[in-house]
């Protein structure tokens, strides 16, 4: 599968007022999942069906914002639309398989677009870099999916450096 190309149709990026960066944690990483309020919206359509491969436009409308009672340093929007390429020889009864591991994976694709533009946008704001925690899309892959896709956010996985044994030279 190719990301063919994908546009922005919207973008806000908004600082939140009042908001205190907590002193505990590392302005370098991906800010706290359980902090923030997550939803998409997310949509397909089938452009072209040719033999070897189907062109699919993909859409995401992803918010972004503070959780009830929580802080986050911004309320962020954007709207991405995407054309991707499923390169699969097409057989008998293989469209819905086509179709739903292009929704999938190209509103996954669209997603680290969005990531890389709010951490663009935001390395310049008032609060610092907002690098958005990765999500699983793979609820899509349901009947349900294309409407709202249930995002799960994945807390950073950080690994300290183990100290080595300290040994004794004589």
């Amino acid at each position: 599968m190719q990301l063919l190309e994908y546009v922005f149709d919207g973008v806000s990026v908004q600082p939140v007022q009042g908001y205190k960066a907590d002193p505990d944690a590392s302005p370098t990483l991906v800010f706290f999942p359980g902090k923030l309020n997550i939803s998409a919206e997310v949509g397909i359509e089938l452009f072209a069906e040719e033999e070897r491969y189907s062109d699919y436009g993909v859409r995401l409308l992803l918010k972004v914002g503070p959780k009830a009672d929580e802080q986050a340093p911004y309320v962020v929007q954007v709207n991405a639309r995407g054309l991707v390429r499923m390169h699969l020889v097409q057989a008998e009864g293989q469209a819905e398989e086509r179709r739903v591991r292009a929704m999938v994976n190209g509103v996954s694709l669209l997603f680290g677009a969005v990531r890389e533009l709010v951490v663009t946008i935001t390395s310049r704001s008032v609060h610092g870099p907002f690098l958005l925690p990765s999500v699983s899309f793979a609820d899509l892959a349901s009947p349900k999916g294309e409407r709202v896709a249930k995002l799960v956010a994945r807390k950073p996985a950080v690994k300290r450096a183990k100290k080595a044994p300290q040994s004794s030279s004589d």
